[in-house]
C-alpha cells in the first residue's frame, strides 16, 4: 500500500509492504521528517492493538547489511542510546547514516498540516518487488519447464556458460549452475532483470514470464525477505498484523 504524506504543502510517499512476519516501510521524503513518520506509524499500530486488546509487541529493525543470511538488526532504545542486536550474526552492524534519522528521536514537530492519503495510482508493491533479489529456489521452480534454454538464459544474464556440458540429462543441473553464478556475481540480481530476459526472448521464455508475473503478484512473493533499502521493519507477533 502506498500513502501520500504532505509536509507543508510538499508531497512525499510512504510505502507499506506486508511480509506476514513483518511490515517493511519505505519513506521517500527528507530525513528530517523520519521521526515524525515513525511516530505516526507506531501510534496507529498502538491504537489498533488497543482496539483489538493486543499487546504492543512490535520492534524496530532494519535489514542486516551482511549477505551471509537473511537476518535483521533489532533496534532498542536504552538510557545510553540505541542498542542494535542482529537476529543471526554474532556481531551486529551499527546504525548507518541511511537508518540513523529513522531511529533517533528527532526534533519535536507538530502534526498540524500533516496529511496522509492513500495513493491508489501507484503500484508501489509491484515496483518494490521487482527490485528485490530473487531466491534461487524460486528461479529454478519457475524456469524448470525451460531448463533446456539454460545457455540462452545464462548468456542473457551475462554469466559463463561455455563450460557447461550439453547433456540432455543435465539441463536442470546446468540451469541451477547458471542461477548460482548469476546470484554470486551480484550483477543486477533482481526480478526486474528476470522479466527483461523473458522479454528479450518471448518465443522461448514467454510462458516463464507469465509464471513469473503470477508469482510476483502472490502473497508468497511478498513474504520473501531480501536485502534492500528498508528504512524500518516491524516484527509483528500476532496474527492480525500478519495478514492483509
Amino acid at each position: 500500500m502506498s500513502l501520500k504524506i504532505t509536509f507543508k504543502g510538499k508531497e512525499d510517499t510512504l510505502h507499506l509492504i506486508n511480509c506476514y512476519t513483518h511490515i517493511e516501510v519505505y519513506f521517500t521524503g527528507p530525513t528530517q521528517h523520519c521521526p515524525l513518520v515513525r511516530k505516526l506509524l507506531t501510534t496507529a499500530i498502538d491504537n489498533s492493538s488497543d482496539a483489538m486488546h493486543l499487546k504492543h509487541n512490535y520492534v524496530n529493525a532494519f535489514a542486516c547489511p551482511s549477505k551471509r543470511s537473511s537476518c535483521y538488526c533489532i533496534v532498542r532504545s536504552s538510557g545510553d542510546g540505541n542498542i542494535v542486536n542482529c537476529t543471526v550474526c554474532p556481531v551486529s552492524a551499527t546504525i548507518s547514516s541511511d537508518h540513523w534519522y529513522w531511529f533517533e528521536s528527532g526534533p519535536a514537530e507538530s502534526n498540524n498540516g500533516t496529511q496522509i492519503k492513500q495513493d491508489n495510482d501507484q503500484p508501489s508493491d509491484e515496483n518494490l518487488l521487482l527490485d528485490k533479489k530473487p531466491q534461487k529456489s524460486d528461479l529454478v521452480r519457475l524456469f524448470k519447464s525451460s531448463a533446456a534454454q539454460y545457455m540462452l538464459i545464462g548468456t542473457a544474464l551475462d554469466v559463463e556458460v561455455d563450460d557447461l556440458l550439453p547433456n540432455p540429462q543435465s539441463t536442470t543441473k546446468n540451469l541451477i549452475l547458471v542461477f548460482n553464478r548469476w546470484i554470486d556475481s551480484d550483477n543486477d540480481v533482481t526480478w526486474r532483470k528476470v522479466l527483461q530476459v523473458c522479454d528479450d526472448y518471448p518465443g522461448q521464455l514467454g510462458r516463464v514470464k507469465a509464471e513469473v508475473k503470477e508469482f510476483l503478484s502472490s502473497d508468497r512473493a511478498r513474504g520473501r525477505s531480501s536485502q534492500g533499502q528498508v528504512v524500518q521493519l516491524f516484527e509483528i507477533n500476532f496474527f492480525m498484523w500478519m495478514t492483509m
